[in-house]
């Protein structure tokens, strides 16, 4: 849960539908679900932000951050944590009737699907030549510096935890922050903000420029509330004393300067309407919530159904009653303890036993006669739909995936022995959407990009920040893999003589798990000192004419001499 609603239940209650009908789903009552202004983005006219006032503007968003903002993503991120609305619905059904809340799991499997997906192999950055080459040194200094700065803020957590609050939410925040080093010298780091703490408000001119962002936070310590504020800015960072509530005035604690020349919270969104992947989606999930427990509770009251029995109950008259004199006051014995007897209109029922007793009653009629009326025994109950509430929850099921363009891996169609082409149709739409969100999530990665140049460039790390723009993040998408088919068109293509050592190599990377680089190195030592067991000659068998004239130059690598 976000940080501002784990300690502040002001906030995490105002996502919570109390006060709504009988099993009522918001949609269905009229109106939007969220507030209008739920999504808003934040824009200050360009010559009205004024840096000397920071602390009122801020106070301005922040408090319509939390008054209408907060309510939407701390409503989505219960969803994702199974804390669904039907958990609040109000009931009117009697206390020996069942009542079941069960929520769905389908706004996590959505997720962590596209999660995987899109982010399942990590990210590469791969630096493209431009046309004016820079100096190799160059270029290995920068990327070898990124590669150091990814692992020491463990890059692929980063990356999927961004992708998670851009599938939750819409919207995702990070931010880079320096801090002082093992030597003394600053270092450069970055952690993802939640989306319920944070927000950048924009200009108003066509690129949309950061003019600042804020975090916030709420602490809940001796049973007091402290709300911990900071805002960023191009040229500096402001800390702001504590509040008691949102809509304190604010007053700078502390500033410092920024050196990394702008603002240093970047947003990151999943959709030019800044939407979670499952959020239009949420009445099928009310829906799906309350035909599942629906079903759970005609099932438990099924079981707790009403025994209905007609005749008299052949069992020993076993209950005993004490003995009144005529006033209606208890006989008692010489010990002063009241006087028992059998009571012969209440026969003993034993409740736990499997076996019941039943016998005619017989009937004394007016005329002299008697009637005889054949006993029985039977559960009073309704007959369940069960064909029908599956049809209903199926439907609904299908409807969910369909929209959201997420594979139903439990669907007994979706594998199976279908072809390649079959399952590339099956995964087209969330392919679609893989491209749209990769393109929008390199837009945040190339803002981090330029930030560090900036720093990297002022540590005199490397000589220029602009550097950053020639790095492109490669995405790989992360399906089942076939190593057998992959290893077959691995050797189906150096059959033909016109795909290149190096090609291959990084074909079969997945297979291998050795980059190509490695694996070229590799095989070079073992041609080159051990040419016993490695033939170079039917080694170049397999190559291209091009690879073969460069493994023939002077024993040097052929993807050295090209």
């Amino acid at each position: 849960m976000a940080n501002s609603t784990s300690d502040d239940l002001q906030a995490y209650y105002a996502s919570v539908p109390f006060g709504l009908h009988k099993d009522s789903i918001r949609m269905l009552r009229g109106g939007q679900r969220f507030d209008h202004e739920a999504n808003k983005v934040y824009r200050i006219p360009t010559d009205q932000f004024d840096e000397t006032n920071i602390s009122k503007q801020v106070n301005l968003f922040l408090t319509h951050h939390y008054n209408h903002q907060l309510q939407r993503i701390t409503t989505l991120q219960r969803y994702y944590e199974g804390d669904n609305d039907i958990h609040y619905w109000k009931s009117d059904k009697s206390k020996n009737r069942a009542d079941n809340r069960i929520a769905s799991g389908h706004p996590r499997y959505i997720t962590t699907m596209r999660v995987g997906y899109s982010l399942g192999k990590g990210i590469k950055y791969v630096y493209n030549t431009p046309g004016d080459e820079r100096a190799d040194e160059q270029t290995k200094t920068l990327m070898t510096t990124l590669d150091q700065f990814n692992q020491s803020i463990n890059e692929p957590y980063i990356e999927k935890t961004i992708k998670k609050n851009l599938s939750i939410t819409g919207r995702a925040y990070e931010l880079l922050y320096t801090d002082k080093g093992a030597d003394g010298k600053p270092v450069i780091k970055l952690t993802v903000l939640d989306p319920a703490n944070a927000f950048v408000v924009y200009d108003t001119s066509v690129e949309q420029h950061s003019l600042f962002g804020v975090y916030y936070y709420m602490v809940q310590y001796n049973d007091k509330p402290y709300y911990y504020v900071t805002a960023y800015t191009a040229q500096s960072i402001y800390h702001f004393r504590p509040t008691a509530s949102i809509g304190e005035d604010l007053v700078v604690e502390s500033k410092e300067q920024n050196y990394l020349k702008d603002v240093p919270i970047t947003e990151f969104a999943n959709n030019d309407e800044r939407l979670g992947d499952w959020e239009a989606d949420l009445d099928l999930i009310d829906a799906y919530d309350k035909a599942i427990s629906e079903m759970a509770n005609s099932e438990e009251d099924f079981s707790n159904a009403t025994l209905v029995v007609n005749g008299d109950i052949d069992v020993p008259k076993t209950v005993k009653r004490v003995v009144k004199d005529k006033n209606g006051n208890p006989v008692l014995d010489a010990d002063g303890n009241p006087v028992m007897e059998i009571d012969p209109n209440s026969p003993y029922l034993n409740t736990l036993s499997r076996v019941m007793y039943l016998k005619p009653s017989i009937i004394n009629n007016a005329n002299g006669g008697t009637t005889v009326v054949p006993s029985s025994a039977s559960y009073l109950t309704k007959e369940l739909p069960i064909d029908n509430w599956k049809t209903h929850i199926d439907q609904i099921t299908r409807d969910i995936y369909t929209d959201t363009n997420t594979p139903n891996v439990n669907d007994e169609n979706f594998g199976g022995n279908s072809s390649g082409v079959a399952m590339a149709y099956k995964l087209f739409g969330s392919d679609q959407i893989r491209e749209t969100q990769n393109n929008l999530f390199t837009r945040g990665i190339m803002r981090r990009l330029r930030l560090l140049g900036t720093f990297w460039e002022l540590r005199s790390v490397i000589a220029d920040a602009t550097m950053v723009n020639n790095i492109k993040p490669n995405f790989t998408p992360n399906l089942p893999k076939n190593d057998t088919d992959l290893v077959n068109n691995m050797v189906a293509m150096a059959n033909t003589g016109v795909v290149s050592k190096k090609t291959l190599r990084g074909f079969i990377e997945p297979t291998t798990g050795v980059k190509e680089p490695e694996e070229s190195r590799r095989v070079d030592e073992q041609i080159k000192n051990d040419p016993d067991r490695i033939d170079p000659n039917k080694f170049s068998n397999h190559l291209s004419h091009d690879d073969q004239e460069d493994s023939e130059n002077n024993g040097k690598p052929a993807d050295e001499t090209k």
